[in-house]
């Protein structure tokens, strides 16, 4: 891999009138590429991201897709929520406010790790808007939260207070692996430069907070496929999507050993197999080494194939 694919340019969008009483500005900040007549991916990044984490999905999948990737409230551009202490509900409100900023009534929304949370968040309090869901690294949340789990989060928002730069210099240890190339590296320590406390403040908060999506997982009626990494240490797969999948009424897993994790394992892996529950796809098993061949062939064609078809 020698290079990185481009950028699409900064998009704006307003808050519509209504719901900007939620927010501390009228603005939200976004990705977008592809046909507007497409249909539409929506795309929730991590705790630590912005829309820039997905520059890969922008410049394949919009091939077939209107891909759209947000900055959540307090991220990059966009305005933050009012509330220091966001809900589920609140969050599930930002992106139906994102998408009407956008008139956009559907989507299949993808999530990775915290934005699996706000995706979980907004597919059970606005079920009718979401007609498939992907979480990758997927967080469930915690009925009883534990030291070990607070204390990790604990110390993600000391690191933030003490600036974003140093924040995306240490936090990066989360996000890559032993063979995690060099130049996905660097862009994730830019990416991480870029997060603004009051924004990550916010979604450790929720993340902190009590909700727990296996007790909601039966508003959650559409397609969902859930993708998994061996080397997650931020939402291991015993601890979120193995305890989620069993509530789930249409939910699949594909799990993959990875070089890369905290979500950049959507670009790279090897023998990884997916075993969708109540799905032809059943048994289907894709290997692959290479970062652009697996992106561009087989994660591809399995979004395409298995999710979005």
């Amino acid at each position: 891999m020698n290079h990185l694919p481009p950028l699409p340019d900064m998009r704006f969008a307003r808050i519509p009138h209504s719901a900007q009483s939620r927010y501390l500005g009228d603005r939200f900040s976004y990705l977008e590429a592809g046909d507007v007549d497409a249909p539409c991916l929506l795309l929730l990044h991590g705790i630590g991201g912005n829309a820039t984490y997905f520059r890969f999905q922008l410049a394949q999948l919009s091939q077939r897709f209107r891909v759209i990737a947000w900055n959540a409230p307090g991220y990059w551009l966009s305005d933050n929520l009012q509330t220091e202490t966001p809900t589920a509900k609140d969050y599930a409100q930002a992106v139906a406010d994102f998408l009407d900023a956008l008139e956009v009534q559907h989507a299949v929304v993808s999530g990775n790790s915290f934005g699996s949370a706000v995706g979980q968040a907004f597919a059970i309090y606005h079920t009718h808007r979401v007609q498939k869901l992907i979480l990758t690294g997927a967080g469930i949340g915690q009925k009883v939260l534990t030291p070990q789990r607070r204390a990790a989060f604990q110390a993600r928002m000391d690191r933030i207070r003490l600036g974003s730069y140093q924040y995306g210099d240490q936090g990066v240890g989360n996000l890559v692996g032993a063979q995690t190339p060099q130049l996905v590296r660097d862009m994730l320590v830019n990416m991480t430069r870029g997060t603004n406390a009051p924004g990550l403040l916010r979604a450790a908060s929720f993340r902190l907070s009590a909700f727990y999506s296996p007790d909601f997982a039966a508003a959650m009626t559409m397609p969902i496929m859930l993708v998994q990494g061996s080397e997650d240490k931020t939402n291991p797969q015993n601890e979120n999507a193995d305890l989620l999948l069993p509530h789930l009424p249409n939910g699949g897993i594909l799990f993959m050993r990875l070089s890369i994790v905290g979500g950049v394992y959507m670009f790279s892996f090897v023998n990884h197999k997916y075993a969708q529950k109540n799905s032809p796809a059943t048994n289907l098993r894709i290997e692959g080494v290479a970062l652009e061949s697996v992106l561009v062939n087989n994660l591809r064609d399995l979004f395409i194939s298995q999710v979005y078809a």
